[in-house]
C-alpha cells in the first residue's frame, strides 16, 4: 500500500508520515516481550506475561504483555500500547524516531520519501555533528600539546585517565574556529552547526566562531548513549566558569541529565539515584565507586528529569552543601511533590563542601555513611525552617509555626499534611487543633491533582457498566459483532472516552470478522484510546454463552436508549400546554407511547 499511516498523535511533533507497510512489517519483526526484557524482568502467567510497571511505582506486578496480541498493559497505571508507544515512552522519542531505532534494531530500510527523507536527515545531522565535535574535543584533550593545562588540570583534581576517557572528556582549542574549520572539512554547513548550538552567529551576522573555547568539554549523552550536546569549564580565570550548549531540537535541559546513560544500569542495581549538581562531581562520585550519579545541567529539577528517573528507580537523593540546602531542596523539590513518582530524600554535605571534594578528601565508605542518613526532603525542609528559631520563647514557636505551615499547606496529600502537623505539634508543644485551625484558616492547602486513569466498572453505574461489556465484545469477538456495529451508534454511549472507542471500531471493523489488535492500535488517535483500548483487550470475559451474552448486553443499551430518549420526550410534554397547543401534545404523548411499547417488548425478548 502507498497509503501514509497516521498511527498516534505523537507522529504530529516530526511533521512527517511513514509508509503504513513499513509501519507494520517493522512491528511485526520486532517481538514486544524481547523489547520490554530489555527493561524490566517479565514472567510467565498462562499466555501472557506479567512484571513490575516501568512507568510507575508499585510492589505487587500488575504490568501484562500479551505476546499473541503484541500488545501490553498496567491495570495499575493504565498505560498501554504496542512496540512503538513502549519504545517511545522509554526512551523518550516521538513516533518517527521510535520507528526507525526498531528498524534499524532488525536490519529493516524504511522507504521515506524525498521531502520526509530530507527531514529526518536534518535531525540526523544533528546527532552526527554533535558525535564529530564529540570525537575531535576528544582527540585533542589526549593528543595535542595545547591541551597540557587541560590534563594537568584534570590530574590536579584527582580524575584518572580512566575516568577521562569514559565521560569522553575534550579540550576546547583557545581559538574562535578551530572546531568551525574541522566541521566545515567534514561537509558541514554554518547553518547546520548553529541548529547544533557548536558554532554561534557573530554580531555581524555574516561570521560564526566557536561556543567552547579554551575550555573542558564534558559531552552530555542521551538516554541511548548519542551525543546532544556539551558543558564546558574553564581552565584559568574566566567568566561564565561553566557553559552549556544552547538547547536545540535535539537537547532540552529540563530533560536530560549529565551521566544518565553512564549512571542508569547501576542506579537499578543501587534502587536509587543521587543527584549532584556539577559535571566534575559526577566524575568524582562515578570515579569512587559511586556509579549511580547524575547532575542536572544548570537548571533546577524538573518534573521531566524526576519522569525519567522514576522508569529505573524509586528512591532519588538530593545532595546539596548544607550553606545552601534548606533553601535549593525546598526550590527543586518542593513544587514537584504532586508530580514525583519517586521518593525525594536530601543528603547534606558540610557547609562549603561540594561531592567532589567530599569524595576525594573522606572517601566512598564515610559518603555512604552520609548518605544512609538522607532524610525525606519534607521531614528536612521543616528541620531547616525551625532551626532558624528559638523554639524555648513564645514567640519563637509562633513564628515557627507558622513557617511550617507554610510548607504543610504546599503538600499535595492530605495524608502527609496530617502527618506532618502531628509531628510540628509535638516538635513546637503544641495542639494539633490548634495548627489544623490556623492551617484551615489560611487555606494553603492544595488539592492533590488526581491521577488521570480509564474508567472501570466498579465506578460505572449500570449503563456505563454495559458500555463497557459491548466494548470488549466486539473487541474479543469480532465476528459476532455485525450486528451491533450496524445498528449502534456512538450517541448510544454516555462515557466520553467509550463512545469516542466505538466510533473507531465502527469503522475499522466494518464488515471484517477478523483482526490484529496491533493493526488496531495503530488506527487509535490519542494516549488515552491506547490505553482504554489495551485495558479491554486484556481483560477477560468469562460467560458460558457468548451469542447471548452479546445479545443481552446489546438488549441492553438498546433498552438505556429507549430510556433516556422516552425521558426526554416527559421532560416536552411536561413544558407544553394540551390545552394551547392540543396538536403538539398529542403528536408527542403517540410518540412516548410507541417508545414505551418497544420498551415493553425488549424488556420481554420480543425485539
Amino acid at each position: 500500500t502507498n497509503r501514509a499511516a497516521q498511527p498516534t498523535d505523537a507522529n504530529e511533533g516530526f511533521n512527517m508520515r511513514i509508509p503504513e507497510e513499513d509501519i507494520n512489517q517493522i512491528r511485526e519483526r520486532n517481538d514486544l516481550v524481547e523489547i520490554i526484557s530489555q527493561y524490566v524482568t517479565l514472567k510467565k502467567s498462562g499466555r501472557t506475561y506479567k512484571a513490575l510497571c516501568p512507568f510507575h511505582r508499585e510492589k505487587t506486578p500488575s504490568f501484562m504483555v500479551d505476546p499473541a496480541k503484541q500488545l501490553y498493559h498496567c491495570f495499575g497505571c493504565s498505560q498501554g500500547g504496542n512496540v512503538f508507544t513502549f519504545v517511545m515512552k522509554m526512551d523518550n522519542l516521538e513516533f518517527p524516531e521510535a520507528v526507525r531505532v526498531l528498524a534499524e534494531r532488525v536490519g529493516y530500510r524504511i522507504h521515506w520519501e524525498e521531502q520526509e527523507a530530507k527531514q529526518l536527515s536534518r535531525r540526523q545531522r544533528l546527532y552526527e555533528a554533535n558525535q564529530e565535535a564529540l570525537r575531535f574535543y576528544h582527540d585533542l584533550l589526549f593528543k595535542s600539546q595545547e591541551a597540557a593545562p587541560a590534563r594537568t588540570y584534570l590530574k590536579s583534581r584527582g580524575f584518572t585517565e580512566t575516568t577521562a576517557r569514559t565521560f569522553r572528556l575534550g579540550y576546547a582549542a583557545n581559538r574562535w574556529d578551530a572546531l568551525f574549520d574541522f566541521l566545515k572539512k567534514k561537509g558541514y554547513a554554518a547553518a547546520e552547526l548553529a541548529a547544533a548550538g557548536l558554532i554561534v552567529k557573530g554580531e555581524r551576522g555574516d561570521s560564526f566562531y566557536d561556543r567552547f573555547r579554551n575550555r573542558i568539554v564534558f559531552p552530555i549523552l542521551d538516554v541511548r548513549g548519542r551525543c546532544i550536546a556539551f558543558g564546558g569549564r574553564v581552565i584559568e580565570e574566566g567568566s561564565p566558569k561553566y557553559l552549556n550548549s544552547s538547547e536545540t531540537p535535539i537537547f532540552q535541559k529540563g530533560s536530560n541529565l549529565y551521566g544518565f546513560f553512564h549512571a542508569k544500569s547501576e542506579m537499578v542495581r543501587a534502587g536509587q539515584a543521587v543527584v549532584v549538581e556539577g559535571y566534575t562531581d559526577v566524575l568524582a562520585l562515578h570515579q569512587a565507586g559511586i556509579k549511580y550519579a547524575v547532575a542536572t545541567l544548570g537548571t533546577a529539577l524538573t518534573a521531566e528529569h524526576l519522569g525519567l528517573l522514576a522508569r529505573f528507580i524509586d528512591k532519588v537523593v538530593l545532595v546539596f552543601d548544607a550553606d545552601i540546602a534548606g533553601s535549593a531542596a525546598a526550590e527543586r523539590g518542593f513544587g514537584l511533590l504532586g508530580e514525583a513518582k519517586v521518593d525525594l530524600y536530601v543528603m547534606s554535605l558540610p557547609a562549603g563542601t561540594d561531592p567532589a571534594d567530599f569524595i576525594f578528601s573522606r572517601g566512598r565508605e564515610e559518603f555512604e555513611a552520609v548518605l544512609s542518613s538522607a532524610l525525606p526532603l519534607v521531614d528536612f525542609c521543616l528541620n531547616q525552617s525551625l532551626a532558624k528559631f528559638d523554639l524555648t520563647e513564645s514567640a519563637g514557636r509562633i513564628k515557627a509555626a507558622q513557617e511550617a505551615l507554610s510548607l504543610i499547606g504546599a503538600l499535595p496529600s492530605p495524608i502527609a499534611r496530617e502527618e506532618y502537623l502531628k509531628k510540628t505539634s509535638q516538635k513546637l508543644s503544641l495542639s494539633y487543633q490548634s495548627l489544623l485551625a490556623e492551617l484551615g484558616k489560611r487555606q494553603a492547602a492544595r488539592k492533590a491533582k488526581p491521577l488521570e486513569k480509564v474508567a472501570t466498572s466498579g465506578k460505572l453505574d449500570a449503563q456505563g457498566r454495559a458500555e463497557e461489556e459491548a466494548l470488549k465484545l466486539i473487541l474479543h469477538f469480532p465476528e459476532l459483532a455485525g450486528e451491533a456495529l450496524r445498528e449502534l451508534q456512538p450517541e448510544d454511549f454516555t462515557v466520553d472516552a467509550y463512545r469516542e472507542l466505538f466510533a473507531v471500531l465502527s469503522g475499522f471493523l466494518q464488515g471484517k470478522n477478523t483482526y490484529r489488535a496491533a493493526d488496531l492500535l495503530s488506527a487509535v488517535g490519542s494516549e488515552n484510546q491506547r490505553n482504554l483500548l489495551s485495558k479491554l483487550v486484556f481483560d477477560n470475559i468469562n460467560v458460558e454463552d457468548t451469542a447471548k451474552y452479546f445479545q443481552d448486553i446489546f438488549r441492553k443499551l438498546k433498552e438505556f436508549r429507549l430510556e433516556r430518549q422516552i425521558l426526554i420526550l416527559k421532560s416536552k410534554l411536561e413544558r407544553l400546554n394540551p390545552t394551547k397547543d392540543p396538536v403538539g401534545y398529542d403528536a408527542l404523548f403517540e410518540q412516548l407511547l410507541q417508545l414505551e411499547a418497544l420498551r415493553r417488548d425488549l424488556k420481554e425478548n420480543k425485539l
